[in-house]
C-alpha cells in the first residue's frame, strides 16, 4: 500500500521517482526495463525508466546504476537489437524503436590490429585509430604510421586514413595500424 502524498492521492516509491522528475502531464508513468550494454562490464545494466524517456535519461540512468559512462555528445551511436542507430540524445525512447526488454548497446564494437574495441561515435580519425591501437599517438616526424580499414560502409569499404581526415564506422569494421620508425 501506497502513503498519503501532499496532494492527497497515494504515491508509490516508484511513480513517486519519475513524477518529482517531470510534471504528471508530461510524463507517462508506465516503466520499461531496458537491457543497456557497456564496456565497463560484461553483464548488461537492467534500467529501468519510463516509457517516453529520452536517449539522454536513458544514459543517465544508467550512468545512475553505476555504468561508467563518458559525456554524451549531441549524436549518441547505439546498436539497438543489432541495428545501428545514430541517435540525437534528446529523442524519445518510444520514437526511436526502443521497447520494453530489449538489448541496447551504449556504443559499437571495432576491431583495431585484431583487438575489440568499443566506439561511441560515428566517426573516427586517423590518430583516435593510433591512440586505440597503440595506447597514444606521437607527431615525432621519425615516426610513420599507416592505417588501413576494411568491412566499412558500402560506399567506403575499404580504404587508408591519412593524418588530419576520419572516416564513418560501423560494427564489426576492421582497422589494421602499424607503426615504422625513419631511419
Amino acid at each position: 500500500m501506497g502513503s498519503r502524498s501532499p496532494v492527497g492521492g497515494l504515491t508509490n516509491s516508484k511513480t513517486e521517482f519519475v513524477t518529482k522528475q517531470t510534471p504528471p502531464q508530461c510524463r507517462s508513468m508506465k516503466t520499461i526495463d531496458i537491457n543497456v550494454h557497456t564496456s565497463d562490464r560484461a553483464e548488461p545494466w537492467l534500467v529501468k525508466v519510463a516509457e517516453d524517456a529520452t536517449i539522454e535519461e536513458l544514459m543517465n540512468a544508467t550512468r545512475a546504476a553505476g555504468a561508467v559512462i563518458g559525456e554524451l555528445e549531441e549524436e549518441v551511436l547505439l546498436l539497438v537489437e543489432n541495428e545501428e542507430k545514430l541517435l540525437k540524445r534528446g529523442h524519445k525512447l518510444s520514437d526511436c524503436g526502443i521497447k520494453h526488454g530489449q538489448h541496447v548497446h551504449h556504443g559499437i564494437v571495432i576491431i583495431v590490429n585484431t583487438r575489440e574495441k568499443k566506439w561511441h561515435k560515428k566517426d573516427i580519425s586517423y590518430e583516435q585509430v593510433i591512440v586505440l591501437a597503440f595506447g597514444s599517438y606521437s607527431p615525432d616526424p621519425n615516426i610513420v604510421y599507416t592505417v588501413k580499414f576494411s568491412k566499412g560502409l558500402e560506399h567506403n569499404r575499404q580504404g587508408s586514413l591519412v593524418k588530419g581526415r576520419s572516416v564513418k564506422v560501423k560494427c564489426g569494421m576492421i582497422f589494421d595500424v602499424t607503426q615504422t620508425n625513419k631511419s
